[in-house]
């Protein structure tokens, strides 16, 4: 009797499963043979070897994330430089706008004294002299005239800086100012200079009643901070 197709598949299968059990068992004695090792002991240090590639596997999934986390915040820091950058530029605008950094520059010096005139008796003695208020108009016209910062005797004038007499010498940042007094402006020189000597500026009414004025442009002048503080009782910002 013919074996059928089945008894032959089944007898391969047999003979192939034989075959890989014998080869398996000669491997392994040829490796007990070699390394000395038993059996149990070569599955112990199989199963070690698998855990170990596993842990391996683990520790690559690990670096690859963390260099990606690395790589987002380096990417981070670099748009949190370029903020800080802005920040500071615009940190550093407020605080020239506020006046409490000092500035140099060209500019020009304007110098303001009493009169010389001697008075007679019953004369008043007010017109003789420099008031705030002559100060004050000099130092709105360089404004005017494009003025970036302005000093009087060494004193930043600001936002909130007041002129006013106190007696025969100028209250400024609450500090007396005495003649000559000294304002330095910085700015185009030429624009200042034309705008202080036009005929209906301040500086010309001064001299058309014998006040000494003096102008001078300079290509770098100085101008100090300033040196007071900022209170807001009532002001508040408008959000």
């Amino acid at each position: 009797m013919r074996p059928t197709r089945l008894q032959l598949v089944l007898t391969a299968a047999l003979l192939a499963a034989g075959l890989l059990v014998t080869w398996q068992l000669k491997a392994e004695r040829s490796i007990r043979a070699s390394l000395r090792i038993p059996s149990q002991r070569l599955e112990e240090l199989a199963f070690l070897l698998q855990e170990q590639s596993r842990h391996r596997e683990r520790l690559e999934d690990e670096i690859a994330s963390l260099r990606a986390q690395l790589a987002r915040y380096e990417e981070a820091a670099t748009r949190n430089q370029g903020a800080q950058r802005e920040l500071r530029r615009r940190l550093e605008a407020l605080r020239l706008a506020a006046g409490v950094e000092p500035l140099r520059g060209p500019g020009v010096v304007v110098e303001l004294r009493d009169s010389p005139q001697r008075l007679q008796p019953g004369d008043d003695p007010n017109l003789v002299l420099i008031h705030y208020t002559d100060v004050q108009a000099v130092v709105a016209t360089l404004w005017a005239a494009g003025a970036e910062a302005v000093a009087v005797n060494g004193e930043r004038v600001v936002s909130t800086t007041g002129l006013s007499c106190v007696g025969t010498t100028i209250l400024c940042n609450a500090r007396r100012l005495a003649p000559p007094y000294v304002i330095v402006a910085l700015g185009d020189p030429e624009a200042l200079v034309t705008t202080l000597e036009a005929e209906d500026s301040p500086l010309a009414t001064l001299r058309a009643f014998q006040f000494p004025v003096r102008v001078t442009r300079s290509a770098d002048l100085r101008v100090p901070a300033y040196r007071g503080g900022f209170q807001f009782r009532f002001a508040r910002a408008d959000r």
